[in-house]
């Protein structure tokens, strides 16, 4: 164990780690962490043995809350420690960042090693297949402006009860928004972040950003178990469940509403 160097992931690492992955994820992870590497809210940490790459692992602060997520052990270094390891080390660094709460969503296999380190279930997400949904005609959704910065961040904190100015800030202009009658803000989506992320404090503004992100970014939808308006709606359109994942907690859950979130951006932030 002691002969495996741990340090921070470094670009010329990134190429190596396209199918770093497990398959099932259908995750291409080093256009993940491209997206995020040299960023201040992010960390990311690899073991590494004669300079191979063997476990790597990410966390995002976002305030006095802290995400870990993509903590993956190359299949024949599996079962040596190495994850718990990296996780650990994820841990101590977003603490010292001033999380005082860490976040993540856990595999099957992932769950028994952060029940060990003190992480507990708080909720749960569904995994659904989806087909590419029909866009009905609406007068309410619009490309994002710079103005509604403001109001896209505020809506976010009260949703998640985290501060993610600094990881939305990249995505705002590649976003749409639901702008209600009286002009107010009251969802917003977010393509280009992870699978896309789509927040609304109103159940007409979730659910037209979720046909407009079904219409025209298909793919999976990945939904807190909570927000059963909009699992009911997916379900309507053809959506089918495959699998749930526990969202897990190390410290106090943020006051979040998850009944505002309609699609997940990612696993690794929410």
């Amino acid at each position: 164990m002691d002969a495996h160097e741990l340090r921070d992931l470094a670009l010329d690492d990134v190429p190596g780690l396209e199918r770093f992955a497990p398959e099932e994820w259908h995750v291409a992870l080093d256009a993940v962490l491209l997206q995020h590497l040299g960023r201040p809210y992010f960390h990311a940490r690899v073991a590494a043995d004669a300079g191979r790459v063997l476990a790597v692992g990410q966390g995002i602060v976002t305030g006095e809350t802290g995400w870990i997520g993509n903590v993956i052990v190359r299949p024949e270094a599996r079962r040596t420690g190495l994850g718990t390891r990296v996780t650990v080390d994820l841990v101590e660094r977003l603490r010292a960042a001033g999380c005082r709460t860490l976040l993540l969503v856990a595999t099957a296999s992932g769950e028994p090693v952060y029940l060990k380190l003190g992480f507990r279930p708080t909720s749960e997400y569904v995994f659904l297949s989806v087909p590419r949904l029909a866009l009905p005609p609406s007068r309410f959704l619009r490309r994002l402006q710079p103005p509604q910065a403001d109001e896209v961040l505020r809506l976010d904190r009260l949703a998640t009860g985290e501060s993610r100015a600094d990881l939305l800030a990249p995505h705002l202009g590649s976003g749409w928004a639901y702008v209600a009658e009286s002009g107010r803000l009251d969802g917003y989506f977010l393509p280009s972040l992870g699978a896309g992320l789509v927040v609304a404090s109103e159940r007409a503004a979730g659910l037209e950003l979720l046909a407009l992100r079904h219409a025209f970014f298909p793919g999976d939808a990945v939904v807190p178990a909570a927000n059963v308006s909009a699992l009911q709606f997916l379900a309507a359109h053809g959506g089918r469940e495959t699998s749930r994942a526990p969202r897990m907690a190390l410290g106090d859950e943020p006051a979040w509403r998850p009944e505002w979130v309609f699609a997940r951006a990612s696993g690794y932030c929410g």
